[in-house]
């Protein structure tokens, strides 16, 4: 398979690796206007570098991988759907949702396409660990569920493009908040939020660092939400309360380990008659050292194409819920998604 990848960040860089490692993949062509940022990943399967001016292989093409700064993901996507029709996109999925209906515009528009979003930390191992232990045979329904996300913006975070509002569309929820929002639907299925508070309260550049969402399941679930980009702590807790015990996923394998080790936390419902310590039962803690939520995710896009089949994991209806929380989130908290630059 010949794969192009736009652009070579951080989250292009990811993927070229994962690619390098992948079998059925037997060349890169990387389009990055920026020369400075290019190296040749580690491996064996040849890599070559275009300017977003040079003539693009659009017809050789097997899958198109967007890796862009979000004011350039939906015209690439757009594009890349009319021209090739395979393409993964790193969420989110448009800076707001006009551009996402302009995405799903145009996927409706190509017969037989396949479309997938980068959604990662549904593969991560102690998410499916947990979903594996709710249910009969588990720990029962669930009750409620509550998911912290968070980072420390850094000195640069201002000059980053992801604090301007013009080229992010939206602050910390729709950077990083919309991969718990997607764990929840996860779990619990399509979601509403019912209320929603956000801040801007440390950085001051035109966009939320602090979001705070109730959310509600088509059950009457609830969901809550705190997305921060003022947790100087990296953190990721997911806590998932259940009619016989409960789940918490801490921790995240990633490329800079500052979230800690990954582990879920198993404990049962014990009353009075079950333990000697009421409120206190008995915890099993299990480890996870090996992140294969990438080379999964890639790998699912990739067979879907040579298998000629619809995508299982990051979908267009998957996005579409998310992205429709985000809009009525914003809505609720009285601002737009996407703010002129001044």
């Amino acid at each position: 398979m010949r794969c192009l990848v736009f652009g070579f960040g951080y989250m292009g860089k990811i993927r070229c690796q994962v690619l390098q490692r992948h079998p059925a993949v037997r060349e890169i062509i990387v389009v990055e206007p920026d020369v400075r940022v290019r190296a040749r990943p580690e491996g064996a399967i040849p890599t070559s570098f275009l300017l977003p001016s040079d003539p693009i292989p659009w017809d050789t093409a097997d899958a198109v991988f967007i890796c862009t700064p979000n004011h350039l993901t939906t015209q690439l996507c757009v594009e890349a759907l009319t021209r090739c029709g395979r393409v993964f996109c790193e969420k989110p999925p448009g800076r707001d949702w006009d551009d996402f209906c302009r995405i799903e515009e145009a996927a409706r528009a190509t017969p037989g396409h396949l479309l997938v979003f980068g959604f990662n930390h549904r593969m991560h191992p102690s998410v499916q660990s947990a979903k594996a232990l709710i249910g009969r045979g588990g720990l029962g329904d669930i009750l409620y569920m509550k998911g912290t996300y968070g980072k420390s913006g850094g000195m640069a975070y201002p000059q980053n493009w992801r604090a301007k509002p013009e080229l992010a569309g939206g602050g910390i929820l729709l950077d990083q908040g919309i991969h718990m929002l997607d764990l929840f639907q996860l779990f619990l299925g399509p979601l509403r939020p019912t209320d929603a508070l956000l801040r801007d309260a440390f950085w001051g550049c035109g966009l939320e660092d602090n979001a705070f969402v109730l959310l509600q399941s088509e059950q009457g679930i609830p969901a809550f939400l705190h997305s921060s980009g003022t947790l100087w702590k990296h953190t990721f807790h997911l806590e998932i309360g259940c009619r016989d015990g409960y789940l918490i996923a801490t921790g995240l394998l990633s490329k800079t380990g500052s979230y800690g080790r990954e582990r879920l936390v198993i404990g049962k419902r014990q009353f009075e008659d079950e333990t000697l310590a009421l409120g206190n039962p008995r915890e099993e803690i299990v480890h996870f050292d090996r992140d294969e939520s990438w080379d999964r995710e890639v790998s699912e896009f990739l067979a879907a194409i040579q298998e000629r089949r619809p995508a299982t994991h990051g979908t267009l209806e998957e996005a579409k819920r998310v992205m429709q929380i985000i809009r009525d989130v914003y809505a609720m908290a009285g601002r737009r998604l996407v703010q002129e630059p001044r």
